[in-house]
């Protein structure tokens, strides 16, 4: 009885054997599997097996356009100047860069994580021109309607290519046309890959301190980015999108009534267009965490400075500050005179708007 029992338990303990070496050669296999994917296409090594979908039809477009950019750490033998301390300004943070070369000018807090509210729709407009094309129609629902302000009041079924929709979204910063690019892309794609597509586009850039939840901007402890992120987002954005670095440029756009939709004015609140001379972009944004954000750019004698500030405690101090920042950044790249942007410039520009929230 003793002897037959040895042997069960023998036996027992060769199946245990055999089983753990069965199980460290699976897991070795499964990871020579992986590496080799990995190796095959690095994009999609992260991707879960549930969104193969996504990886097949979506992040080829997102990986088409790619980011050779990269930022040039600060030089303090750089600046004869005494601006790169002279700008003690109650933000979050800034950054001022060469917009060609990649050099830090000046920065505060760049690589930290805030809020930026709507400088989100910057990845938004990216997005969508990288899965769509300008000339695409999609379709006012009830859900992408009733988004909160800021809005240009789209009604359920009305309709809007692409191109509408981006004017609205990157000039007028409007919630709701944003939310109809967002759905239109999920219905083009029959899945929720849009928030997803963001955030793979982000990798994708390198932007490791950028993640978003929504695609206006909207206050979300998983929304946020840097503003050397931006940085980056922004010189990608303005150099390999053309019909988005034409709409950032334009003050005022008009879309007329159709028989898809009605009439809409489309103002830019981007408060330094046409006081700072030869802005170019890029946007604006304000939420209660965010306060009061920009990515703005301007170029004088051949020379691009990008701006990005983040949690401005309003609007004037904004764009106050960001003028100040672009005239540091040009007075250390060629030794350019001042604007001078003044509160009063600045004011008298705001009442220009017919509409300002």
């Amino acid at each position: 009885m003793n002897s037959f029992l040895e042997k069960i338990e023998k036996l027992n303990w060769q199946i245990f054997f055999v089983g753990v070496i069965i199980g460290m050669i699976a897991v070795f296999l499964l990871k020579i599997s992986n590496g080799v994917h990995s190796l095959l296409n690095p994009i999609g090594a992260n991707i879960e097996t549930e969104n193969n979908n996504i990886f097949k039809s979506v992040l080829p477009k997102l990986a088409k356009k790619q980011n050779f950019y990269a930022l040039k750490p600060l030089k303090e033998n750089f600046i004869p100047y005494a601006y790169a301390n002279k700008f003690d300004i109650p933000v979050n943070a800034y950054i001022v860069t060469d917009f060609d070369s990649g050099e830090i000018l000046a920065e505060k807090e760049s690589a930290k994580r805030f809020p930026i509210a709507s400088l989100t729709k910057i990845m938004t407009a990216v997005v969508a021109l990288d899965l769509a094309v300008e000339s695409e129609v999609f379709t006012v629902s009830k859900n992408a309607s009733s988004m909160p302000p800021t809005k240009i009041g789209v009604v359920p079924k009305e309709k809007m290519t692409l191109k509408e929709l981006l004017n609205a979204a990157l000039l007028t910063s409007a919630n709701d046309a944003t939310e109809v690019i967002k759905e239109g892309i999920d219905g083009k794609y029959n899945d929720k890959v849009f928030i997803k597509a963001m955030n793979e586009k982000a990798k994708i850039l390198g932007l490791k301190d950028t993640s978003f939840t929504n695609p206006q901007g909207f206050d979300n402890k998983k929304n946020y980015s840097s503003a050397k992120d931006f940085a980056i987002l922004s010189h990608y954005a303005l150099t390999n999108y053309s019909l988005l670095a034409e709409i950032v440029k334009k003050d005022y756009e008009f879309l007329p009534k159709d028989n898809n939709h009605k009439q809409f004015d489309l103002y830019n609140w981007n408060g330094l267009l046409d006081v700072y001379p030869n802005v170019f972009g890029l946007k604006i944004g304000n939420t209660g965490n965010a306060l009061h954000t920009i990515s703005i750019a301007s170029r004088r004698e051949n020379k691009i400075v990008l701006v990005i500030l983040l949690g401005a405690p309003g609007v004037l101090e904004r764009d106050l500050w960001a003028a100040q920042l672009l005239d540091s950044g040009f007075e250390k790249l060629g030794n350019l005179p001042k604007i001078g942007v003044t509160s009063d410039m600045l004011t008298q520009k705001y009442s220009t708007w017919k509409y300002f929230n």
